[in-house]
């Protein structure tokens, strides 16, 4: 069970969201909230208790909040969190901590979100993170991911060229780990490493952005 209260599980010494916390609803709300729409629609139909993973500002979480499910988010950066919890109402909570560590028990959700997170990480702690939302699911769970597709057809191409410059801005590391993992087939090649059964798909953004509902594996 997760407490409703703030928790510091990270290892992140610098908040890299600083600068772009106060501004980061109104530069990708409209790009997202469709996507976001579609969460909300599975996660009221099957789950209880929902993790949003990445949480950022929050604005999925609320969503959620509204729609009736029990929803606690998780980030690393102290910038995101303080905007998400004074837009939040008090039955959300959230918890500063690294996804490569939830610091959370084994199955304590039935359900888990992450939006837009898994092409800025390195490989290595892509991987992590998807080995720690795995463990913290109840057998037969339900997760929703959203992220890059890969470049399927010349529209997909357009739309990741489009969001690639808002990646690129990012920068560094960032923008390296978009084009490794967009190059590399995307989220659908990612997750097929994983116990996972897609139940079905939705792409947003001229196919450059896929939501992917799926049920892990039963242990």
């Amino acid at each position: 069970m997760v407490s409703k209260t703030n928790g510091d599980n990270s290892r992140s010494k610098v908040d890299l969201y600083n600068p772009v916390a106060p501004f980061y609803d109104f530069l990708t709300g409209s790009v997202l909230k469709p996507a976001r729409k579609g969460i909300v629609r599975g996660a009221e139909t099957h789950c209880r208790r929902i993790l949003d993973v990445a949480c950022g500002t929050g604005e999925q979480a609320r969503m959620l909040a509204r729609a009736g499910v029990d929803v606690t988010g998780i980030d690393m950066s102290p910038a995101m969190l303080e905007m998400a919890r004074v837009n939040s109402p008090r039955t959300v909570g959230y918890i500063l901590g690294n996804t490569e560590a939830l610091p959370l028990g084994s199955g304590s959700f039935d359900c888990v979100s992450i939006s837009l997170a898994l092409h800025e990480m390195g490989p290595e702690t892509r991987m992590k993170t998807m080995g720690e939302i795995l463990r913290v699911l109840t057998p037969c769970g339900k997760l929703f991911v959203l992220d890059y597709a890969g470049p399927e057809n010349w529209k997909a191409a357009v739309g990741l060229s489009f969001l690639g410059l808002v990646e690129r801005i990012a920068g560094g590391e960032h923008f390296k780990n978009f084009v490794q993992f967009t190059r590399t087939g995307g989220i659908d090649q990612f997750l097929s490493a994983f116990p996972l059964k897609v139940i079905k798909s939705q792409t947003y953004f001229l196919g450059a952005l896929r939501l992917i509902f799926l049920k892990k594996a039963p242990e």
